[in-house]
């Protein structure tokens, strides 16, 4: 038929909608191809309330957490392919997802659950192009449009005693979209009879001095166009066949905590992962991918089984074992407290229904970690400064009396003493892999300001010494005279004798310099909180191998605070060719 004759007569709509039929399926084969099945298919069907696809064999269960292809069957009688394009772009599918339980909770609840669940509800989007399948078997033509929508089925909120799941598609036809005349002159358009005046009546009133009063009558009413074609376009499209399929978990897992005897000033926890593989599916799972992150802290893995592409039988038992480190604050203390350390766990698999049925479920499970400990924020503190040298030499209180300890409230105040003390700088050193004997390079020194103040930072490089032996007593041979009364010594040993001291200047070694720092320092004169400064630090390398510096020193020109960073790239100077 043509689409000018369709067009053209007024319930064409009407017999499209109530000619077409709706359906959603979900075939047990992971990797059907419709269009090829639905072309060898003969049209026969057993029953006339059965599927408009019955060749298709459909899935019997579904899984918590899968990710499900389902397909949006579409049938209409033939009309042209124009036509049909017109209509389709009017079309709106919308496709929802519920779970219900099919027998009583076994224990009695005081609040009675609801009967179902949406779980799961989108519209088709027009960049879903679906599959358009012209079927003249059998006793009459239909076309079939098919949608591929990838479903997530997740856990229900609700506690519901042997569920099932049913999808829900639902399709309305939209309204025709018509060109709007634009106007040049919307107010008062031309050719247009204007509307009636209400206040005609007051023309003639002597009161009013020969003014006309006008009041439109278009202000006051509203004239609401009556639309045919709105009001067919209400009736739904016919749904088809509403299939249940039973909802059952692929994998059940549980997260187990143990406090790690250590010292105080380590937090950490030893985390266990059990997994299961349920029983009551009767499916053999291949865990693919297993992923733990905390956020605010470090996670260790110790002994984990993932990656390993091993098949699962149902009711085998996993067991990961990870280590779980909170973050920490430079007094020890955590750095997010004791409710911001959330883990997230991330399981991907793929369950072995059959030869053809391969479902992929993918686990997204969040929860909070508790890295409370039963000490006192104090002794947590002191400990840390305990089991790190290098906050002790500045941070450790100067009692008056050694032998006793420090108030309750000096040792905090000590403590936020230090705090403030600490310079809390983060630097990056970079060079080159190799440099050219006689050719200057740099280094790239990255400054950021962590400290909750402006610092006043100076940078210097130290170069590299060479360490002496330190200068031993040895027996005096100086020509001064060695008297002896009874066999006793009446001179003491040299503690620097003059005969040593000049033997060694004499013998002393003046050693070339092996790298020479052309900077002489790095002078910041206003570090913002959470700033960054990037600086050049310049060096001349005058020997070729392996050359290092000793340290490079920070100091806080402020309070006079001096770091020391000794864990630096090595040089590597390479003779020059030629």
């Amino acid at each position: 038929m043509a689409s000018s004759v369709e067009e053209a007569r007024p319930r064409g709509s009407v017999e499209f909608v109530e000619s077409s039929i709706l359906e959603a399926v979900v075939p047990s084969d992971s990797f059907i191809d419709l269009e090829d099945e639905l072309s060898s298919w003969d049209g026969r069907t057993e029953d006339e309330n059965s599927s408009i696809l019955p060749f298709v064999s459909p899935r019997q269960v579904l899984l918590f957490d899968e990710l499900v292809p389902v397909y949006v069957v579409f049938r209409t009688p033939f009309i042209e392919e124009p036509t049909l394009k017109a209509y389709l772009s009017r079309l709106a599918i919308v496709l929802e997802g519920f779970v219900f339980s099919s027998a009583p909770s076994p224990e009695p609840e005081a609040k009675a659950p609801p009967p179902k669940e949406l779980i799961y509800s989108e519209t088709i989007k027009d960049s879903n192009a679906p599959i358009t399948i012209y079927h003249d078997e059998g006793d009459n033509y239909h076309i079939y449009v098919v949608w591929k929508v990838e479903v997530f089925i997740p856990r229900p909120r609700g506690r519901f005693h042997k569920p099932f799941i049913y999808f829900q598609p639902s399709a309305s036809l939209r309204p025709a979209q018509r060109k709007k005349i634009v106007l040049d002159d919307e107010y008062l358009p031309s050719k247009v009879p204007t509307a009636i005046n209400l206040l005609r009546p007051f023309e003639n009133d002597p009161a009013l001095e020969g003014i006309h009063p006008r009041l439109s009558a278009l202000r006051i009413s509203k004239i609401a166009p009556t639309a045919p074609v709105a009001k067919e376009l209400v009736r739904p499209i016919h749904c088809g066949q509403r299939r249940l399929f039973r909802a059952l978990p692929a994998l059940i897992w549980r997260m187990r905590y143990s406090k790690i005897q250590a010292s105080l000033s380590d937090a950490s926890l030893m985390a266990s992962l059990d997994l299961e593989v349920a029983h009551v599916t009767s499916c053999s799972i291949s865990i693919d991918e297993i992923k733990l992150s905390l956020r605010g802290g470090l996670v260790k893995i110790i002994a984990d089984n993932a990656g390993n592409q091993q098949v699962h039988k149902p009711g085998d038992q996993l067991t990961c074992l990870y280590k779980f480190t909170p973050d920490l604050a430079p007094d020890g203390t955590q750095a997010l407290g004791a409710d911001g350390h959330i883990l997230d766990l991330r399981i991907k698999a793929k369950v072995l229904v059959s030869k053809d049925c391969k479902p992929n479920i993918a686990i997204e499970w969040r929860t909070a970690v508790d890295f409370t400990i039963d000490q006192s924020p104090s002794l947590v503190r002191a400990a840390h400064r305990l089991s790190n040298p290098s906050a002790v030499a500045h941070l450790a209180p100067k009692a008056p009396d050694p032998d006793s300890l420090p108030a309750h409230d000096t040792t905090i105040q000590q403590e936020d003493d230090a705090k403030d003390k600490v310079i809390n700088v983060t630097l990056t050193i970079s060079g080159p892999p190799s440099v050219r004997v006689g050719e200057p390079f740099h280094w790239d020194v990255f400054i950021v300001n962590r400290s909750d103040k402006a610092r006043k930072l100076a940078v210097l490089v130290i170069p590299k010494r060479r360490r002496d032996d330190r200068h031993k007593s040895q027996a005096s041979v100086s020509s001064v005279g060695t008297h002896r009364v009874n066999s006793k010594d009446l001179l003491a040993t040299a503690v620097v004798d003059e005969n040593v001291v000049y033997a060694k200047q004499k013998q002393a070694r003046t050693e070339p310099a092996e790298l020479i720092c052309l900077t002489t320092d790095v002078r910041i004169g206003h570090l913002a909180p959470g700033a960054c400064y990037t600086a050049d630090v310049k060096f001349l390398a005058l020997s070729a191998g392996v050359l290092h510096v000793d340290a490079v020193r920070v100091v806080d020109l402020a309070t006079q605070e001096v770091s020391d960073i000794r864990d630096l790239p090595s040089i590597v100077a390479i003779e020059k060719e030629g």
